[in-house]
C-alpha cells in the first residue's frame, strides 16, 4: 500500500492569503472606523460635561450678581475699582479692557451697577460681560452674610441662614450697608467708618460704633466679600467677575482655527486678578439684557455697558440671555454642519430681535475652510434677576 502526501498549491496558498489579507483589511478598516468614531464620541461627551460644568459656574454668577451691592454711597467714600494699567491676557482687544467697566472713577465713585456689558468688543466680536456682588468672589467668605443688630451693650452680629456662616473670629473682610428708608424708598447705603468702608470680623464681638445700629429700628446687613489678607482693607465694597473669550498659546489642538476659551476672571482684592477657564473652543458670546420700561413689557436692549445706571437695572431689568457659541467634539472630515442659507449660516441669539448672525463667508474667514467638519452648538443660559 501505498502513502500519499496531500498539501496546497502555490496558487491555492496564494489564494488563501489574499483571501486573508481582504478580511484583515476589512477589518482593520472597520476597527479604524470604530476607534475614530468613539474618540468622536468621547471628546463630543467631554465638552459636553465641560459644558455643563463651565456654563453652571456662569448660570450662577449671572444669577447672584446684585448681591450685596450698595445702592448709596456716603460722600465720604472712594475707591478705583480696576487700574488703567490692569491688562487681562492674550485678548488684543482695546475696548475690552478692564477699566472700562468701573463705576466711576477714583475720587468720583458711583453706585456699583449689578450688569456691564461691552458689546461686540470683545474676541471674534464677542461681548464683554461684567458681573457685580458680593458672593461672585472665590472664597467662603463672600458666600456669607448676616445681620447686625442693635443692643444698648454694643451691636450683635447674627449670622444668615446659609452655610458657611460668616466666620465671627476670622479676619474676613466684610461690608455694612443700611437697608433702611429713605425718602420713602427702600435703600441700601453703605455704612463707612469715615472714609473706610471694610469692617474685619476679627473682634466682631466689639463692632466699631461707625458701624453699629442706632436703635432697634435700624435693619443692618452684613456681606462677606473677602478672606484676611494680611489685615487689608477692601479695594471696593464688592467683587467683580469678568466673562470673556480669549485665545491662549496653550490652546488643546482639537479646538478649531479662530476659536478660543471662555474665561472667568475675579478681580481680586489687594492681589493680582485670577481668572478660570469656563469652556473651550468658544467661537462667540452674545449676551442680551431685556428691559421692559413703563407699559412696554416686550422691550428688549443689547446695550453697551455705559447705557444703564444701578437704578436703572433695578427698575427695568426682567431678564439675561447669554448664548454662547463653540464647538462640541473635534473635527470629523465625514460630517458636514447643515446650512440652509449661506447668510445665516448661525444664529448666536435671536436674529429677529438680538444676538448676531454668522454668515458662511465669516465663517470660512475665521474658523477656516473646514469649519463644517466641526459640530456647532449654541449653548443658552436665561437668567431673572432675583439680587437687584
Amino acid at each position: 500500500m501505498k502513502n500519499r502526501e496531500y498539501g496546497l498549491t502555490l496558487v491555492e496558498l496564494i489564494l488563501a492569503m489574499l483571501i486573508f489579507s481582504v478580511v484583515m483589511s476589512l477589518i482593520s478598516l472597520s476597527f479604524s472606523r470604530i476607534v475614530r468614531s468613539s474618540s468622536l464620541l468621547v471628546k463630543s461627551a467631554e465638552t459636553d460635561i465641560a459644558g455643563l460644568i463651565g456654563l453652571e459656574l456662569l448660570r450662577r454668577d449671572a444669577e447672584a450678581a446684585g448681591f450685596g451691592l450698595p445702592w448709596a454711597l456716603p460722600d465720604a467714600v472712594d475707591y478705583n475699582e480696576v487700574s488703567s494699567g490692569l491688562v487681562l491676557p492674550d485678548c488684543p482687544c482695546p475696548q475690552a479692557a478692564a477699566y472700562l467697566y468701573n463705576d466711576g472713577t477714583s475720587g468720583n465713585p458711583l453706585p456699583p451697577s449689578a450688569y456691564r456689558l461691552g458689546n461686540n468688543v470683545g474676541y471674534n466680536g464677542s461681548d464683554y460681560l461684567v458681573l457685580k456682588g458680593s458672593a461672585l468672589g472665590m472664597n467662603n467668605a463672600s458666600q456669607s452674610w448676616g445681620y447686625l443688630n442693635f443692643s444698648s451693650s454694643g451691636a450683635v452680629m447674627k449670622p444668615g441662614r446659609n452655610q458657611p456662616e460668616l466666620s465671627r473670629d476670622s479676619d474676613d473682610r466684610v461690608i455694612v450697608l443700611d437697608n433702611g428708608i429713605a425718602a420713602g424708598a427702600a435703600g441700601r447705603k453703605l455704612v463707612t467708618n469715615g472714609s473706610s468702608f471694610t469692617l474685619s470680623l476679627k473682634n466682631a464681638e466689639s463692632i466699631p460704633d461707625a458701624f453699629a445700629p442706632r436703635d432697634h429700628a435700624d435693619n443692618y446687613l452684613v456681606y462677606g466679600v473677602a478672606s484676611a489678607k494680611n489685615g487689608k482693607a477692601l479695594d471696593f465694597p464688592f467683587n467683580r467677575a469678568d466673562y470673556y473669550i480669549s485665545r491662549p498659546a496653550d490652546i488643546s489642538s482639537n479646538c478649531a482655527k479662530g476659536t478660543g476659551v471662555l474665561y472667568k476672571a475675579t478681580i481680586n482684592h489687594n492681589v493680582a486678578p485670577t481668572r478660570y477657564p469656563v469652556l473651550e473652543c468658544v467661537a462667540d458670546m452674545q449676551v442680551v439684557l431685556f428691559l421692559a420700561q413703563g407699559d412696554d413689557q416686550s422691550a428688549g436692549s443689547h446695550t453697551d455697558h455705559l447705557d444703564l445706571t444701578g437704578g436703572d437695572l433695578r427698575e427695568w431689568l426682567k431678564e439675561v440671555r447669554i448664548y454662547i457659541l463653540a464647538q462640541q467634539g473635534k473635527v470629523d472630515p465625514d460630517y458636514s454642519y447643515p446650512v440652509t442659507d449661506q447668510d445665516k449660516a448661525i444664529s448666536v441669539g435671536e436674529p429677529s430681535t438680538f444676538g448676531r448672525v454668522w454668515k458662511g463667508s465669516e465663517l470660512s474667514a475665521t474658523f477656516g475652510d473646514n469649519w463644517r467638519n466641526y459640530r456647532w452648538k449654541v449653548y443658552t443660559i436665561v437668567v431673572q434677576p432675583k439680587n437687584l
